[in-house]
């Protein structure tokens, strides 16, 4: 990746920051901001980096006089916990990037300095970022060409109704074929329900960013694939297949942007870390394994994931 996104800006923390989070309570959740598995990120952490982001960020300090700096806050926990991932994922399979590609994408992006005016970085968490969203890259390059996977969907008119028949699906993942009968059918026939639905990444890279590719068999989904249209996707993934590349393929990442596949390593890093257990400090919010991200509440998750209780024959 020859650039860092800067991705993350205050006014998008304050304005649009579609992303989720998890509550909880542990052993060690007094002082943390946040647990990963067995690893915490602690509550002086994320207050020092709001006090930088202070200090340099004069949309922050607007933002403090408008008691909405805990959305900034937030933001700083979702880069915490999604850093901690991307570390693990990386460990686990053995993907790195030399200090060298790290310091020519700052470079690149006009050094850290300059590069983090108005965002939430300093110079040295700027290269933490950059660092972090080159394994992003190697990881989606590793499996983007391989991925498949089959699911039974429908298509629902709002959230709500969605989030309703997906909890139906897990608790009785039989229903999901009576739902899929009674789906709704799109203009000319496009059809908008369908049992046994197989994608491959290969073919469809833009799908690999969706929450289909992110979960293991046995899972139920909900969210929308157009953030612009009320429609919501439920689906149940029966199979997936991380080998599924063909013979003789030649690979396709390197007609894909940068920005493409920095979303699919995003979509499948908490799977490749091993799916840790993620707790949140309640005073942050929720995490929402759709968003990979937290939100401020329940009610703002951005999907709905579950495992079946019971695998359908």
């Amino acid at each position: 990746m020859r650039t860092v996104q800067r991705r993350f800006t205050l006014v998008g923390a304050a304005v649009a920051l579609l992303v989720a989070g998890c509550g909880g309570a542990g052993p060690s959740q007094v002082g943390s901001a946040a647990i990963i598995g067995d690893t915490a990120i602690p509550l002086e952490r994320v207050q020092q980096r709001l006090d930088a982001v202070l200090k340099k960020e004069p949309e922050a300090q607007k933002l403090q006089e408008q008691r909405k700096l805990d959305q900034v806050s937030r933001q700083l926990v979702t880069l915490g916990v999604q850093h901690e991932l991307i570390e693990r994922a990386a460990q686990r399979e053995g993907v790195t990037v030399s200090e060298e590609a790290v310091t020519e994408s700052v470079e690149n992006a006009g050094g850290a300095e300059a590069a983090s005016q108005n965002t939430v970085y300093d110079a040295a968490t700027f290269r933490e970022r950059a660092r972090d969203q080159l394994l992003l890259v190697e990881l989606a390059r590793k499996y983007v060409d391989r991925m498949e996977v089959t699911f039974d969907y429908f298509f629902t008119k709002d959230n709500k109704d969605a989030v309703e028949k997906a909890e139906q699906v897990a608790k009785d993942p039989s229903k999901m074929a009576g739902f899929v009968r009674s789906g709704p059918q799109g203009p000319e026939g496009q059809q908008l329900a369908k049992m046994g639905q197989k994608v491959s990444s290969a073919e469809s890279p833009q799908a690999a960013g969706s929450p289909l590719f992110g979960v293991q068999p046995g899972t139920v989904v909900a969210f929308a694939p157009d953030p612009g249209s009320a429609q919501w996707l439920v689906a149940y993934v029966t199979e997936r297949d991380d080998d599924a590349r063909r013979s003789g393929e030649a690979s396709s990442t390197e007609q894909l942007t940068p920005q493409l596949l920095e979303q699919i390593g995003l979509r499948l890093v908490q799977r490749l870390a091993g799916d840790p257990e993620i707790r949140v400090n309640p005073r942050y919010g929720v995490w929402d394994r759709t968003a990979i991200a937290l939100a401020p509440s329940d009610d703002e998750l951005t999907g709905f994931q579950a495992t079946a209780r019971q695998t359908r024959q």
